[in-house]
């Protein structure tokens, strides 16, 4: 705590003049901002997560498709970060799309010819999956609580990936 105290005191005081003095009060500050950040150590969603950050950047106010696509909203943004830690480390990142009708998020997983899976996350937290395996066409909707993944969404998607 002294050493909080002193950084915090440094943090506030002006009259550091000489340019090594200054050195060390910008550090010290550097210091007390990022000890009060968190921080997470699990990486394996990092890509994905900066991608979802980029999509609510480009799609954040109404009409970014030209015409009159409602703006991403911030809830859907969170569900789909809770689906994609819920997702177990087998299966990969998905592609990231935006729903011009709704605003839902697309997540789209492609495992060569005539398979690919689709889970799309609505406001609402509610998931509309399909995937198409070869001439085989599974889909339901589910609602996504307690961050877990419905147990036919996570084998349709495992099966396109295999």
């Amino acid at each position: 705590m002294g050493g909080m105290s002193l950084l915090t005191s440094l943090n506030r005081q002006n009259s550091v003049i000489s340019e090594g003095g200054r050195y060390v009060r910008d550090q010290a500050c550097r210091f007390l901002h990022y000890s009060t950040q968190p921080f997470v150590l699990d990486t394996r969603r990092h890509s994905a997560l900066v991608e979802l950050q980029d999509l609510l950047n480009e799609h954040s106010t109404k009409g970014w498709d030209g015409i009159e696509a409602p703006a991403l909203s911030a809830l859907t943004l969170e569900t789909t970060k809770m689906f994609l830690a819920a997702l177990p480390a087998d299966i990969p990142d998905p592609d990231f799309a935006v729903e011009p009708d709704d605003g839902a998020i697309s997540l789209e997983w492609y495992g060569g010819y005539r398979k690919i899976a689709s889970v799309s996350i609505s406001e609402s937290r509610r998931l509309a999956y399909a995937a198409l395996r070869g001439t085989d066409v599974s889909n339901g909707a589910y609602h996504f609580s307690d961050e877990q993944i419905p147990e036919p969404v996570l084998t349709g998607i495992r099966g396109i990936i295999a």
